[in-house]
């Protein structure tokens, strides 16, 4: 779903972009020279961000140009184009978004991250309005009608009380046990304890939670392929998935933490 959201101007764009990031935690660093010419929009410790004109698919192409004759200098940064959903014929883009990510670049429609969706939204929320002239919150009928009101909602709450009850201990109880697990893998993860931290992750990637089960998933998969060095990913892995599916996974900090 695409939510019409606007900027100025190309900086504006790039603005809002750095401080969404770094509410996230990332430190961001913009305009960044390469060695053999151009920049880099927008730089962290995980994106190297570029922020074309628009996305339509001439401007898709040759931001992928850029990022392959500037992606030597930041090996280790992921490369991202992105920017706002063009108006006009917006299917060509999202053929060209195909392609590219085949080459390993992600393309990020901002208007269509509801992270960054919710972010834009609170930049351009209305302050609320006072009450209407008139209003008087001691009017006698308006209590009486508030009182009415509340008995109507306490009645129903006990009901409902009872309906919620079974679910909401399972729920502490799926909780408590998620949290156990969350500790057993930070201890592995201090002291770089493989077998442990793979035990932990199968469990945690049968989590109700989609955030959890995506986190294990990725992490698993960094340390099987990566051995030891894969649990330097632990904290790029989190903040990558709170910020593209808006998870709020705790950010621990190592000693060997990028």
């Amino acid at each position: 779903m695409t939510v019409a959201i606007e900027f100025a101007s190309s900086e504006d764009l790039r603005t809002a972009l750095e401080r969404w990031l770094e509410d996230y935690g990332y430190s961001v660093h913009r305009q960044v020279p390469c060695p053999d010419g151009g920049v880099v929009d927008l730089l962290t410790s995980v994106y190297a961000i570029f922020c074309p004109p628009t996305l339509a698919p001439s401007d898709l192409w040759a931001a992928v140009d850029a990022i392959q004759a500037r992606q030597p200098n930041f090996p280790d940064q992921r490369p991202v184009i992105a920017g706002l959903t063009p108006v006009a014929d917006p299917e060509a883009t999202y053929e060209v978004v195909e392609q590219i990510k085949e080459k390993n670049i992600e393309v990020w429609l901002l208007d269509q991250m509801p992270p960054f969706v919710e972010y834009y939204t609170g930049l351009n929320a209305e302050p609320e309005l006072p009450p209407p002239e008139g209003f008087n919150r001691r009017n006698p009928l308006a209590g009486c009608l508030i009182s009415l009101g509340m008995a109507a909602i306490l009645s129903a709450s006990f009901w409902l009380a009872y309906r919620i009850l079974d679910r909401h201990q399972m729920q502490v109880a799926t909780n408590s046990q998620e949290n156990r697990l969350w500790e057993q893998l930070y201890t592995a993860v201090d002291v770089w304890d493989m077998d442990t931290a793979l035990a932990s992750l199968e469990r945690m990637g049968n989590s109700r939670n989609p955030c959890v089960s995506k986190f294990a998933d990725r992490f698993e998969t960094s340390l099987r392929q990566r051995g030891s060095e894969g649990f330097r990913d632990i904290n790029p892995i989190k903040r990558a998935l709170n910020l593209e599916e808006g998870c709020r996974l705790e950010i621990r900090e190592y000693d060997f933490s990028q």
